[in-house]
This record gives structure tokens, C-alpha cells and sequence, in this order.
């Protein structure tokens, strides 16, 4: 089935209509060179073309460590104010170059294996049963509120020992933060917001974290606390940790599901193909992770002159890898713009390409086949109401905002 987005108006790169609707303007910028200066941010660059993505994405030179000056212009004075939000972000692992992180990802590896994450199959079907069965009985069902969202957020916060009378305060802090980072145009007002979330998220595991010394439950914050104790990890470094992974545990995952069962309800012979097996589940979610993907970009900052395809990146540029674009670039993808749950080698960047690609992707995989999957299963009759309902407007974390549905 063609793409719906063919003949749509290309809008500006970052711009609210852009946000909304992305593909007419990667198709410009993918018609162009594959690294591009930015004219709405001055002094940043963005890599459009798959491998022109595949090729810098490993290249050392672009450093995720980045500093200040790469999240937003800033004077003097507004560092100093925002000195607790950059050290926090400096302790992530996904901020973190060689050997730091390879230290991090070493000891954080065991957590996130394949063999660990199939032993939380049987608690991920369990919450998602609890899900579906109230979902039946809901008068005007939406399946963002009632299925993408509090289902990784119940899933990861059990697992990171956070109560449930603070699952919703946690996921509002965490949308306060991902808010300022998922924008390119971040602002100081959202970074003061962005800073007050991570005091308080900080706080909260702190609290967590001092509570189950004495307790013992088997569970992900268990085993982040023994890899602290083995590593040398300062407390620091672990509430980083759990924060990056709670954030991460909900928002992308969110996204993956709801921009799954939306995909797949536009397009019925995909849809048909996916109810056959969990094998054609599992296909059609690679898929939207390529077609629909939750990271449209990532960042990283130039340690130092990188000449690349007859373009000059200067040392201290912010760079932009494109992910999505290079998603629909016709180089490597035939026929790019078609939804096709059978495609052939879909090597998609969607969790990455390099040493940073995504601890948590195996988990966020396993909640969206079981999910999708068992939406599809238990309601034959599933259709779709709106069919061109709201995207968010954070650019990075493309999600619903809504997705109304008839069972």
C-alpha cells in the first residue's frame, strides 16, 4: 500500500507542521547532500542519508559527552543557574565516550541481556492482560491512555522498585525533561522546568534506593544496586542510572506501541498479515521502527574538524544524526515510502548504530510484540476513528497523543 504523505507540503525543518507531519521534508533534504548545515540553528549540522548515519554514527570523532553549548546557546550566567541539570546529564551513560561508557555498558549489560529479558515475559503478559481486560469494559477507549502509556510505565517502575502512588508523579517529572530534550530549540524556561524534574527524580530514587538496603526483590533495581557494588559506581552515577532508564523505559516504548497499532490499522493487509502469528507481530514492529520510528533523531557534538561528501563540519559543531529521514532514504530502502511488514534486510537505526545503541531495546521490543500482539488477538474488530489524529509536539519523540479507537 502507498504512503499517505506523497503529495503533503514540505514544511520547515522543527517548525509545528513539520512535528506533525516530518516526510515531505526529509524527502527534500534526502534529495540534497548528505550532510547539511542547519539555517534555522546557526552553528549545527544534520546527517540525512542512511549511510552517511551508518558511517558517523561510529565515528569518534562525534562525541556524545557533549557540553554546554550543545544544548542550547546560553550566557555565562544561565550555566551557572543550569549546573545541576548539565552534571546530571553528564552522568547518563548515553552521555558517556570511551572508556566511561564502556566501563557503564560492560556491568550494565547483564541486566538487559536476551536471557534476563525473557524471564520478564511472564510479568510483562500479566500487566498487559490487566490492561486489555479493563479496556473492555471502557466506554470510549483511546489507546494511548489506556494501553501505551501505563503500560511500560507500570512495567519498568516495578522492575526499578518505584511504588505505585508514585508511578504518575515520576512519569510527569520525566515529561518535563524529555520535553526540553527532545526539542532542537530548547529554551532556558524549559530547561529551568528540565532542572526541577531531575532534582525531584533524584530525590525519589535516592529514597528508593536508601530504602532497600535492608529488603531484598529480585527485580532490575536489585541488580543496577549488586553492578554498583561490583563497578565502584558512585551513588550519583546509579541515580543517573535509574532515572535514564525510567525515562527511557516509558517514553519510547509509549511511542513504539501506539505508532504500531496506528500504523497498522492504516494499512489492513499489513494489519491481516500481523494477526496470523507472532512471527508477523514481531516483523510488523521492525517495521514501524523504521517506518514510524519513536527516535526521529539523535545528537552529538564535533570534537574536532570532520571533512565528509565535500562538507566541513567545524570542531565544536552540534550535530544532528537524522535517523528517520535516513529511515525513507531511497539509497537504501526500495520504495522507501510503502508500510511493508515483509520487507528483506531491514537494517533500521532505531536503537542506534553504534556502541550507544539502546540498553533497553530488548525490553521495548518484547512489551511491543506482547502487546500488539494481544491487542490484535483479543479484539477481531478493532478500527481506527480518527485517522489523522495529534502527534506530540516534542520533535525527537515522535508518539500520539491520542489514538481513539472502536473495539
Amino acid at each position: 500500500m502507498s504512503a499517505v504523505f506523497t503529495q503533503q507540503p514540505v514544511a520547515p525543518l522543527f517548525s509545528p507542521a513539520f512535528v506533525q507531519n516530518p516526510y515531505p521534508t526529509y524527502r527534500e533534504h534526502l534529495a540534497g547532500p548528505p550532510v547539511q548545515p542547519l539555517a534555522a540553528l546557526p552553528g549545527r549540522w544534520a546527517i540525512f542519508h542512511y549511510a552517511a548515519c551508518a558511517e558517523l554514527g561510529r565515528d569518534p570523532r562525534l562525541s556524545a559527552a557533549r557540553r554546554v553549548p550543545y544544548y542550547f546557546p546560553t550566557a555565562a550566567e544561565e550555566r551557572l543557574e543550569f549546573e545541576d541539570l548539565f552534571q546530571y546529564l553528564s552522568r547518563w551513560i548515553l552521555m558517556k565516550d570511551a572508556p566511561e561508557h564502556s566501563r557503564l555498558r560492560k556491568s550494565l549489560n547483564t541486566g538487559f541481556s536476551p536471557s534476563a529479558i525473557e524471564r520478564l515475559r511472564p510479568r510483562v503478559f500479566s500487566v498487559v492482560d490487566d490492561l486489555l481486560r479493563e479496556l473492555e469494559s471502557v466506554a470510549e477507549p483511546d489507546l494511548i491512555r489506556d494501553l501505551a502509556y501505563p503500560l511500560p510505565v507500570r512495567v519498568i517502575s516495578r522492575l526499578l522498585g518505584v511504588p505505585d502512588s508514585l508511578h504518575a508523579r515520576c512519569v510527569s517529572l520525566s515529561n518535563d525533561f524529555t520535553t526540553w530534550f527532545g526539542d532542537p530549540m530548547r529554551t532556558a524556561a524549559s530547561a529551568r522546568t528540565a532542572q526541577i524534574a531531575v532534582r525531584e527524580l533524584v530525590a525519589i530514587f535516592e529514597t528508593i534506593i536508601r530504602e532497600r538496603v535492608s529488603s531484598h526483590e529480585d527485580d532490575l533495581l536489585d541488580l543496577m544496586l549488586a553492578i554498583a557494588r561490583q563497578a565502584g559506581m558512585a551513588p550519583e552515577e546509579l541515580h543517573a542510572q535509574c532515572v535514564l532508564l525510567l525515562g527511557a523505559g516509558h517514553e519510547t516504548t509509549r511511542n513504539l506501541i501506539g505508532n504500531s497499532i496506528y500504523t497498522l490499522l492504516r494499512h489492513p493487509e499489513a494489519l491481516a498479515d500481523a494477526r496470523t502469528s507472532d512471527l508477523a507481530v514481531r516483523a510488523a514492529l521492525e517495521e514501524v521502527l523504521r517506518y514510524e520510528s519513536p527516535i526521529q533523531a539523535y545528537g552529538r557534538g564535533a570534537t574536532e574538524d570532520i571533512d565528509f561528501a565535500g562538507a566541513r563540519i567545524p570542531a565544536g559543531s552540534s550535530v544532528f544524526f537524522m535517523i528517520a529521514a535516513a529511515h525513507r532514504d531511497p539509497r537504501h530502502v526500495p520504495d522507501p515510502d510503502r508500510f511493508d511488514i515483509h520487507r528483506k534486510h531491514n537494517r533500521h537505526l532505531a536503537f542506534g548504530a553504534d556502541a550507544h545503541v539502546c540498553l533497553g531495546s530488548t525490553l521495548a521490543r518484547l512489551e511491543g510484540q506482547i502487546a500488539i500482539g494481544e491487542t490484535l488477538k483479543r479484539f477481531p474488530a478493532l478500527k481506527l476513528l480518527d485517522p489523522e489524529p495529534a502527534w506530540s509536539p516534542i520533535y525527537a519523540f515522535r508518539g500520539l497523543r491520542h489514538l481513539r479507537v472502536q473495539m
